[in-house]
């Protein structure tokens, strides 16, 4: 099928991008890597009236890592989170080592296929909002921040509160999101991806992610937080899992106490590709696996 028809704009800076989505408002979509927003509008489930495409936009495709905290502009293919690595302030271009190091490459594969990773991009993925679109869960999980700017203002809005529900986020028409804040974690976290779909390179019918912090002196867990994506209209935090898991030494049977938990604080509902059991049962097999991945077994 073709899109129904529509203007299109092609401005290459960010006031000119600010400019158009003002004077548009919300008969305006903007393109970035078009790798969700195209099919959706070639099945004519999207019909924009003007398409704002910010692929000419400079200084929205870096990473920049500064007081803890990793800044991933919205313009990153997902290819470059594969290999991430973050410019530094004299120009130099360093791998990001650590958990988040690791823990990117872990989620960047189960993105796509390789030619939808080197055209879309990690923003793009972000404000598309799918609940169970990889980039979303870990945003979610992570409490990342999402940078939004507007003529005469920015603003910083946690994940929390970015998702709202399928495919619709907090972002004002008039608004542009321009980055997203990432926690860079600390050697003492622990950090595991895992995820369930019927073919290499779909969406997930599950996915599962943790991170942990465990205190240096008693290897006890300190801090978790559990994020799974395909069971709601939004990414979605377990704060039962979570609290199981504090406090204690991780193990097997830990993993295994967190993972139930899990399944029993999602209500997912039934479709195609799995029933709402099915779903809850995924839940506990992914949130085990994600834990015993960041535990360094193989799950």
């Amino acid at each position: 099928m073709k899109p129904a028809r529509f203007a299109y704009t092609a401005p290459d800076t960010v006031e000119g991008t600010l400019d158009a989505l003002d004077r548009f408002g919300d008969e305006a979509k903007v393109l970035s890597g078009g790798q969700s927003l195209v099919p959706m509008m070639n099945f004519r489930l999207a019909r924009p009236e003007v398409i704002v495409d910010i692929g000419r936009v400079g200084g929205l495709d870096g990473m920049s890592a500064a007081n803890g905290t990793l800044t991933v502009g919205a313009r990153v293919i997902h290819a470059r989170l594969e290999v991430p690595a973050v410019t530094t302030p004299d120009g130099r271009r360093e791998p990001l080592g650590g958990v988040l190091g690791s823990l990117l490459p872990e989620v960047a594969r189960f993105v796509g296929h390789l030619p939808i990773r080197v055209r879309g991009t990690f923003g793009g993925s972000i404000a598309h909002a799918d609940p169970a679109a990889e980039w979303c869960i870990l945003a979610r999980t992570l409490d990342a921040e999402m940078v939004a700017l507007r003529r005469g203002g920015e603003r910083a809005i946690p994940a929390a509160d970015f998702f709202e529900t399928v495919f619709t986020t907090a972002l004002a028409p008039e608004e542009l999101l321009v980055a997203v804040r990432l926690p860079i974690l600390g050697d003492d976290w622990r950090a595991g991806f895992c995820e369930f779909s019927r073919r290499a390179g779909d969406f997930a019918v599950v996915a599962g992610m943790t991170a942990v912090r465990l205190e240096p002196a008693t290897g006890a867990i300190a801090e978790a937080r559990v994020g799974v994506g395909g069971v709601a209209g939004v990414p979605v935090r377990l704060g039962g899992a979570e609290a199981t898991l504090v406090g204690e030494t991780p193990g097997a049977e830990l993993h295994a106490a967190a993972a139930e938990t899990a399944a029993g604080e999602v209500d997912p509902v039934g479709d195609l590709h799995g029933s709402a059991a099915y779903r809850r049962d995924l839940v506990r097999a992914m949130v085990a696996r994600a834990l015993a991945q960041g535990a360094g077994a193989s799950g």
